[in-house]
């Protein structure tokens, strides 16, 4: 006597049930990446924004405290570019300034330096000359974080700094050279070689 078995199976109603449950825990699961990433890649663009910013406060106040004389801007007025003379000839002057294009330019003689790489901008740069033995700085430093749909964050900085002149200085900038200036939209300084003031071949766009 021969016993037929018959194996069961899905019925269409089950396979529907099943893959529409198996898309909504790939969707879940996809969606909790997805925002996982996201915060790992904002934290880390806000805590980029904070370690430079901070590291730029203490470039620009090292270079305040070594200062002999603020050039720019003028005792009790406000500019975008600060002029710092310093005790060495090989380091006067020292300017800071920002670019149209957001960058911070760090010059000391005739070498121009960027302080900043391509995914920071800065913005707002102000220099304020309190009584010429004070500078306050603010600027805006900001980021565009990658995520699905960009974000912009900016923090803002600020710093008072105090000269604190060298009483051994080698009178950095001839005690005679010409102040910086903007011409024909760049700016334009001196240097001292050998006690004697000379027009700087390197400019940058003001």
């Amino acid at each position: 006597m021969r016993i037929s078995r018959t194996r069961a199976g899905f019925s269409v109603l089950e396979v529907v049930l099943f893959l529409g449950i198996l898309g909504i825990l790939l969707g879940t699961v996809m969606a909790v990446a997805i925002s996982t990433e996201e915060a790992r890649i904002r934290q880390r663009s806000i805590a980029e924004v904070e370690q430079r910013g901070t590291q730029l406060l203490e470039t620009l106040t090292k270079n305040i405290h070594r200062a002999e004389t603020i050039l720019a801007p003028s005792v009790g007025s406000t500019g975008s570019i600060l002029a710092l003379q310093m005790a060495l000839n090989g380091e006067f002057p020292t300017i800071f300034a920002s670019t149209a294009t957001g960058n911070l330019l760090f010059v000391q003689k005739n070498n121009i330096a960027s302080l900043l790489g391509v995914r920071l901008l800065v913005s707002t740069l102000v220099f304020r000359n309190i009584g010429g033995t004070h500078v306050v700085v603010s600027f805006d430093l900001s980021t565009k974080i990658p995520l699905v749909k960009p974000v912009i964050y900016t923090r803002h900085f600020d710093v008072t700094a105090t000269l604190f002149p060298d009483d051994q200085s080698e009178a950095g900038g001839c005690n005679s050279c010409p102040l910086p200036s903007c011409s024909n939209h760049q700016e334009r300084w001196y240097h001292c070689d050998t006690d004697t003031c000379t027009l700087s071949p390197s400019t940058f766009s003001c």
